[in-house]
């Protein structure tokens, strides 16, 4: 039976059960969360060991120049379409309007907002060996990079440093396949923890609120994904969402983008045909900086908690909701319940009452896991770019796609 067969019924499972149960089981959370933490496990020393092996096997500084800007450029326009389009239908929707609630506490300044010389400060690390202690992936990609530039600089010299971390690697991918045996267990331990201690009436009120991330998440994926597919890849649709059923399971049923990267990057390789050095430094990239799902999901929660309590936002304040929007989808760390963390930075940039965020916390888990699935293509689709652009894609492997069961 497929992987993704059994992690299907693993979900399914679980809803049924959490359902029928109608309580939240020690256990059963205890089981989701050791399968989360062995995933988020392989991800810092995972995305170190793929950025600097990616990065040393493109030989020409011209070439990975360009591959970088070609990267960051991709992720940047699309996250910035991300947040607009959850803007738009949050506007359109209105889900908010209904609540009419007061506040009483006295609304942040809107001073307090993220400032980008902080950002870019805290992305340095002072300890690398801290930074993967911590899981700050944003300062393991900077430290892997400037590594990797290092390897390379120093010629013959840095090659038996390259040949431990391209073994390192080697290792990460063999225990995440082997990790992914439990997903199955874990997949079911997590649903039904979460349904059994939500319960299908509370999510009644906060219905319109998740129709709008789910209406915007799938508007990113069937629109904007599509088109980028068909007129800038130039490639048929049918092979991507195909060949990433695995990633985007996982995905959908963790709520981690983070924890799905060793899938994502299988799935790309094995499936898309996406070369090895440009799935490794990409996809490793995007886990952290490219969060279309997470960019959709802090618009929406912030206009639903003006909406619900009756404020309304200026031009100036929705141009300041789009750019720390863009800032925390970067900053967020790619694993559950980061969303909410991110969301109260938002908040305080347009002026909003952080209590607000009491509202939309109770259905964060089911909000991300739609987001995460859009996370993962967002990443897959800015592989399938760039390997295309620089031909790196092997159009074979991604056509036979189209008949994988």
């Amino acid at each position: 039976m497929k992987g993704w067969v059994k992690i299907l019924i693993g979900l399914f499972s679980g809803v049924v059960f959490g359902l029928v149960a109608k309580q939240q089981f020690v256990a059963l959370t205890t089981i989701g969360t050791i399968f989360i933490d062995l995933l988020k496990m392989l991800v810092g020393i995972l995305v170190f060991s793929s950025i600097v092996t990616g990065i040393c096997h493109i030989h020409d500084p011209k070439k990975l120049g360009r591959i970088g800007l070609r990267t960051v450029l991709f992720y940047m326009v699309t996250t910035l379409i991300a947040v607009s389009v959850g803007i738009t239908i949050a506007y359109i929707l209105k889900p908010g309007s209904s609540l009419h609630l007061i506040t009483d506490m006295t609304v942040v300044n809107e001073t307090a907002r993220i400032g980008l010389l902080d950002f870019i400060a805290s992305i340095v690390p002072a300890n690398p060996f801290a930074s993967l202690v911590e899981g700050n992936i944003m300062q393991i990609i900077v430290f892997a990079i400037l590594f990797a530039m290092a390897i390379v600089l120093a010629g013959d010299k840095g090659k038996p440093v390259l040949g431990f971390i391209e073994s390192l690697s080697n290792v990460m991918n063999t225990l995440a396949q082997i990790i992914m045996k439990l997903a199955p267990y874990g997949v079911f331990a997590l649903i039904a923890s979460a349904v059994g201690s939500v319960g299908a009436k509370v999510l009644l009120p906060l219905l319109q609120f998740l129709s709008c991330c789910y209406i915007a998440c799938f508007a990113q994926l069937f629109g904007v994904f599509v088109l980028i597919l068909k007129y800038l890849i130039k490639s048929p649709v049918l092979p991507f969402f195909k060949g990433m059923k695995d990633a985007i399971v996982l995905a959908f049923t963790t709520s981690s983008s983070a924890a799905t990267l060793p899938v994502t990057m299988e799935c790309a390789t094995d499936n898309l045909g996406v070369s090895e050095d440009i799935s490794g430094f990409v996809l490793a990239l995007g886990s952290t900086v490219n969060m279309n799902g997470a960019a959709i999901g802090q618009a929406v929660s912030a206009l639903f908690i003006a909406q619900a309590y009756g404020i309304e936002l200026t031009w100036l304040k929705i141009g300041i909701l789009i750019f720390t929007s863009l800032l925390t989808a970067i900053g967020a760390a790619g694993i559950p319940g980061q969303g909410i963390v991110m969301l109260s930075v938002v908040l305080a940039s347009i002026g909003l009452p952080i209590e607000g965020i009491a509202l939309v916390a109770g259905v964060d888990q089911i909000r991300e896991m739609v987001s995460s699935v859009v996370n993962v293509l967002g990443d897959a689709i800015a592989a399938l770019y760039v390997a295309k652009k620089e031909g790196q894609l092997n159009e074979e492997t991604y056509n036979k796609a189209a008949w994988m069961t």
